[in-house]
């Protein structure tokens, strides 16, 4: 892949941001930060059975705790910073509940200790497969983000559905392409697809 097509972005890698934004007050190394992760954090808060109304509170807690830690850490001794996000992201919803547990009445509170209860119950290898699977999946999207320009908005639809495992045949029928297009529709924006999968995977894992 060709890294000087100045139409597609293209990520610092994982542990050249993580150096910048070490820096707290470098805003557009935070800005790509955010525009990395911000998604993937999002995510895996939601995958705790948070509210999104909670989860939007519960995000911006962690991007500050963030932006406190990160410049007093030795990084190169994280092994999975996606791994490491998310169990940030978990302390953070402990401790929101906790909080919001001291405001509830007896009521209410029985239902805060059971959410309680349930993040408690919650251990390492659990929060690897979300992280993991909420990785992938923002790993994807990024992708597809990134190689939209190079391509037409129906050859992305098709791709968009055949990796959602819709049948050709629907496909055909939800685009109007003709049956035998959708392969090589496909075909075209694939390679191109897992060439920004795998890059990514190198820059930022």
């Amino acid at each position: 892949m060709d890294h000087s097509d100045n139409s597609t972005q293209t990520y610092s890698t994982r542990k050249t941001l993580i150096e910048r934004v070490k820096d707290q007050y470098n805003e557009s190394a935070w800005k790509e930060f955010a525009n990395i992760y911000t998604h993937y954090i999002y995510a895996v808060i939601r995958n705790m059975n948070i509210s999104e109304h909670d989860t939007e509170e519960i995000h911006q807690k962690v991007m500050v705790k963030l932006w406190k830690k990160l410049p007093q850490m030795d990084t190169d001794q994280i092994r999975r910073f996606r791994s490491y996000l998310a169990m940030v992201a978990k302390n953070e919803v402990k401790q929101f509940i906790r909080s919001r547990s001291r405001r509830q009445d007896r009521e209410t509170r029985a239902v805060a200790d059971a959410s309680m209860n349930y993040l408690n119950s919650i251990r390492l290898p659990e929060i690897e497969k979300i992280a993991e699977r909420e990785w992938q999946i923002h790993l994807t999207n990024l992708a597809l983000k990134k190689i939209e320009p190079h391509f037409s908005k129906k050859a992305m639809e098709v791709f968009r559905l055949s990796i959602e495992g819709v049948p050709p045949d629907e496909i055909a029928r939800r685009t109007g392409i003709a049956r035998n297009s959708i392969n090589t529709l496909k075909a075209r924006v694939k390679s191109r697809f897992f060439a920004e999968i795998q890059q990514l995977r190198e820059d930022l894992q």
